[in-house]
């Protein structure tokens, strides 16, 4: 069921799914997707949950799992990682629901704003543990590069999901890449 309605909010966003698309989806009946999530709203912040809970569990592993710290995370912000940090052509789930839903809708805004913390401490500890290994300059903020680096991982995702050709990420990944790189000192 939350597969369905997932893949259902995520190709239609919130707004423009009805009740009848999820209980189409999922084959229930109304009073069965009431019974089992109160409201359609309920429904879509229990995806939205199971959706970044999965994502921000893959981003840490994908992160954490290189043996460098700084490749770990410059492989995550330009979704070169080998596979496991996927950028479907719809976009991250999350971010779309940020764009369209947080200025109207608390509930939605604040767990957009859980995953950028989430994000910038995984990303700061990493920054951090890439100057213990001598691999960026010691000099550097770690807050305020792993601010930055969120910012180019999402415009890498929008170039992405507005459906810019492979040629033109190439080069904006390198773009963005070699600007990251003199920034830190590598």
């Amino acid at each position: 069921m939350l597969t369905a309605a997932r893949d259902t909010f995520w190709r239609c966003g919130y707004a423009a799914t009805s009740v009848q698309d999820l209980t189409d989806a999922a084959g229930l009946g109304t009073q069965s997707l009431y019974g089992a999530f109160g409201s359609k709203h309920d429904l879509f912040l229990r995806v939205l949950d199971d959706y970044c809970a999965y994502q921000s569990a893959g981003l840490e592993a994908a992160v954490t799992a290189d043996p460098s710290p700084w490749h770990g995370i410059t492989s995550a912000v330009t979704f070169e990682d080998g596979g496991r940090l996927d950028l479907p052509a719809q976009g991250c789930l999350m971010a779309n629901s940020a764009a369209a839903l947080s200025a109207q809708d608390e509930e939605v805004r604040a767990r957009a704003c859980r995953v950028y913390s989430e994000t910038f401490a995984l990303f700061t500890r990493q920054i951090a543990q890439a100057q213990e290994r001598g691999e960026i300059d010691a000099d550097i903020d770690p807050e305020a590069t792993a601010r930055a680096l969120i910012a180019v991982m999402q415009g890498i995702e929008f170039l992405h999901k507005a459906g810019i050709g492979e040629d033109e990420m190439r080069l904006a990944k390198t773009a963005a890449l070699e600007l990251i790189e003199r920034s830190v000192g590598r």
